[in-house]
């Protein structure tokens, strides 16, 4: 009885999940599971300016499951006019402290997307957590190892912008060439992370954490940004702007900090040679638009974009100009090769101002740091592939000291499931 039981459930849902083939109505709502489990094995070397000990250099050997693994499901309707989508990102980090990376290992599950989107003719409206168009993927460099070992990935911070995800509601127009976005994504959303400058330089923290302090905005992050595609020729310039009101400063100095962010990204694609690159000038971007902030550690000394507060209560704003190069092609039908350059500069007047008059009373008012990439990706099957790396970060002069900051580099291998 148990047995005839057992049968009858399992012909019951196959007739469930087959009945929309044969149905008279036509085709019913789609709905399509994906995944990938990326694998980094390699090493992480540290020169001695960027170790504990400050006098050897540090080579680690690490394997992580890399956390830009997902698994992820699209959902559409069955006129194609709704739809949705939904990711979990997958990671492994290794070496993990609470300055962000190397201690003890850490496995987690988190949300990288959930957004829906509604489609009528040339027009799209899309809401939830996403990415936005000022800081696409769409011309990321193939810089893939060592995101769970120190934050690298894409060369994000290091000459490549990514708008991060984040809620928003957007508008988006396509048609032939040409595209338009205009989105209100939710205000500082990284961390509204500042410095604040005092008698031992700079000290990191968020604004609306500040004892006594209100950090607060009264309109959304803006983004706007135009695309145009013609061949294999495609450029998405944009620019993104945000303000936070500030209350309760100590000196009754600014109310307020402004953020914004103007990117050129161009990607042109002959036969079998792709080139990309980028340029880009902001404000504050670091609180915005710099995805989680990857491989930026303030304990090492890497300075980012992000307001100083004086110690008189006035805000300085730091500036950052940037952009990288990469070039890809295609050895053969599995075999690519791929290279790419990097480079930041900052620049913020309170860091060379004396403590005196409420700055930080560093050496120089500027920082620039620079990375570049090799690879070798190779396509094994339609759903496996291998993705060998080397990449050199040099992490600039420490504008305390003027001194050497150090620099590091990963060489390894990603193992690369896609489905």
């Amino acid at each position: 009885m148990k047995k005839f039981f057992a049968i009858m459930v399992a012909a019951a849902a196959l007739v469930a999940f087959t009945a929309p083939a044969w149905a008279d109505e036509g085709p019913g709502p789609s709905f399509v599971v994906g995944g990938r489990m990326l694998t980094d094995l390699g090493y992480d070397h540290s020169s001695k300016e960027l170790t504990n000990n400050k006098k050897e250099d540090v080579t680690s050997a690490f394997v992580s499951l890399a956390g830009h693994s997902y698994l992820n499901a699209k959902f559409t309707s069955a006129d194609k006019t709704t739809g949705g989508f939904v990711e979990l990102g997958l990671l492994s980090t290794s070496n993990a402290n609470s300055a962000g990376f190397k201690g003890a290992n850490s496995e987690s599950v988190l949300l990288r997307y959930a957004y829906g989107w509604w489609k009528v003719g040339n027009c799209k409206l899309l809401a939830g957590q996403t990415d936005g168009w000022v800081g696409t993927l769409i011309h990321a460099p193939k810089q893939y190892f060592g995101i769970d070992q120190d934050g690298k990935l894409l060369l994000a911070n290091w000459g490549y912008i990514y708008s991060g995800r984040h809620p928003q509601v957007r508008f988006e127009w396509q048609s032939g060439m040409f595209g338009f976005a205009l989105a209100a994504v939710q205000p500082g959303a990284e961390s509204l992370a500042y410095y604040g400058a005092g008698s031992t330089g700079l000290t990191a923290g968020t604004l609306n954490n500040i004892a006594g302090t209100d950090a607060y905005a009264t309109v959304p992050r803006f983004d706007v940004a135009a695309q145009f595609k013609a061949g294999g020729f495609w450029v998405q310039p944009g620019i993104g702007w945000s303000q936070l009101k500030l209350e309760g400063i100590t000196g009754g100095g600014d109310s307020e900090t402004t953020q914004y962010m103007a990117i050129l990204p161009v990607k042109f694609t002959a036969g079998p040679f792709t080139a990309k690159a980028e340029i880009h000038y902001g404000q504050n971007n670091d609180i915005e638009w710099s995805g989680n902030l990857l491989g930026l550690n303030v304990l090492r000394n890497d300075l980012m974009s992000i307001p100083v507060v004086k110690g008189n209560g006035k805000v300085e704003d730091t500036h950052q100009l940037g952009g990288f190069l990469a070039l890809e092609y295609k050895l053969t039908a599995a075999l690519e090769a791929t290279a790419g350059f990097g480079i930041e500069k900052l620049n913020n007047d309170a860091w060379k101002t004396s403590v005196a008059s409420g700055g930080a009373g560093y050496k120089d008012d500027n920082y620039t740091r620079k990375a570049f990439f090799v690879a070798l990706p190779y396509t094994v099957t339609k759903n496996f592939s291998l993705h060998p790396e080397f990449s050199y970060f040099d992490y600039g002069d420490n504008p305390k000291t003027n001194s050497d900051n150090g620099n590091e580099w990963l060489l390894g291998m990603q193992f690369r499931f896609v489905f």
